[in-house]
């Protein structure tokens, strides 16, 4: 009878604390609204109820790769340049995040987002032969932002035909997370599954997203992302001007004179040490064939689906570094019309900015955004905001 007793006191324990961790977590998932939505901690991306819980009618869904963990400490990152505005920049993405994981975190969002706009920055290195690599794509695989997608009604059945043969196809590198996409499927769109797949899809779903909303608060705790508080913002437009002389005075001060206008620190250690070896090694380079122009179609068609206005940002290559290299300009030049071209296709914005690859500071390194470049890709973002940007 006492080890009963303890059994059930046991539970109890285990489940008070356990509503307890709950209730805690839901309560500080709520954070400042620019802090949040630029803060880039890989904890953020994949739990879909903690980015929509901050999302607000002054919040862009915008998608990228691993540039948003450069510059977070310059006055250049939208996290600096926005954090006193009502605009919020909702960065998502790191490395190894390409086209088909943004469409499927599209699908997922889309619907709730208030503002129906959505940027993609856009890495011309995405666009190799291969496109995005199995190992990449299945270990930036969300479910839930996969599970959201199959319950998402206003999506055209080939796109999301085409998000799930995609997904089953890279995920076969992992088959336990690819068995489960699967079960996702016959439960939420083939509608053939069994009994059991629907008893292990519930307590599994419910576990999935607990788990993803204490790491994602466990992490914001740990990068001190602030609370949400009252504290007004302001409706005044950040000073570019300001922004663009300051950003070319700093970056004349970090580069000393290497010869491709990156920042020092990263040519002594990025660089120099590999110079030789890179020298016209990229001779037969071309970002003109790759299975990542479907998948980025695959996105466009997610926001024609769900009403959403897109914006491409099409990244330059750091040009001084491309030429060391030998990648040829009249392959970069046809990635650049390539991208144009699908844009045009789907009426898409574009911030272009492929005559930028001779723009000193720019560039940080060989291909992540510098100082010059921040400023320059967030005032072009901003205006698509406010619905003026340039023709």
């Amino acid at each position: 009878m006492k080890r009963l007793l303890a059994f059930f006191l046991a539970a109890a324990l285990t489940l008070t604390s356990a509503a307890g961790l709950h209730f805690l977590a839901e309560r500080r998932v709520y954070a400042d609204g620019n802090a949040f939505a630029s803060w880039s901690g890989d904890g953020k991306f994949p739990a879909r109820e903690a980015i929509l819980k901050n999302l607000d009618e002054n919040t862009v869904l915008t998608f990228g790769s691993s540039e948003f963990q450069y510059g977070v400490k310059t006055p250049y990152h939208p996290g600096k340049i926005f954090k006193d505005t009502k605009f919020h920049m909702m960065l998502i993405g790191a490395g190894y995040y390409q086209s088909l994981s943004h469409a499927i975190t599209l699908a997922s969002l889309g619907e709730h987002a208030k503002t129906k706009e959505a940027v993609l920055f856009l890495s011309p290195q995405w666009f190799r032969k291969a496109g995005v690599q199995p190992e990449a794509f299945t270990s930036r695989f969300s479910e839930s932002h996969y599970i959201a997608m199959l319950k998402n009604n206003h999506l055209r059945k080939n796109v999301k035909d085409y998000m799930i043969k995609r997904s089953h196809e890279l995920l076969r590198v992992d088959p336990a997370a690819r068995e489960r996409a699967d079960l996702y499927n016959r439960v939420l769109y083939t509608q053939d599954a069994s009994m059991s797949d629907r008893v292990n899809y519930r307590i599994y779903t419910r576990f999935l997203k607990e788990k993803e909303l204490q790491t994602a608060v466990m992490q914001m705790v740990k990068d001190n992302v602030p609370k949400a508080s009252s504290k007004e913002k302001t409706d005044q437009d950040p000073d570019f001007a300001s922004l663009l002389k300051q950003s070319i005075k700093d970056g004349e001060a970090q580069n000393q004179g290497n010869p491709f206008y990156m920042d020092d620190s990263s040519y002594k250690w990025k660089v120099r040490p590999f110079m030789k070896k890179k020298k016209n090694q990229s001779l037969n380079g071309s970002y003109s064939t790759s299975p990542e122009y479907d998948d980025l179609r695959c996105f466009l068609d997610v926001c024609q689906d769900l009403g959403i206005r897109p914006l491409l940002v099409m990244m330059p290559v750091n040009g001084y570094w491309y030429d060391y290299t030998g990648f040829p300009k009249e392959a970069r030049e046809d990635y650049y019309q390539k991208i144009r071209s699908v844009a045009a296709e789907y009426n898409a914005s574009i911030a272009d900015f492929s005559d930028q690859e001779y723009t000193k500071y720019f560039f940080e390194d060989g291909v992540h955004i510098g100082k010059k470049g921040w400023v320059m890709i967030n005032e072009s973002i901003y205006r698509f905001y406010q619905k003026t940007e340039e023709k």
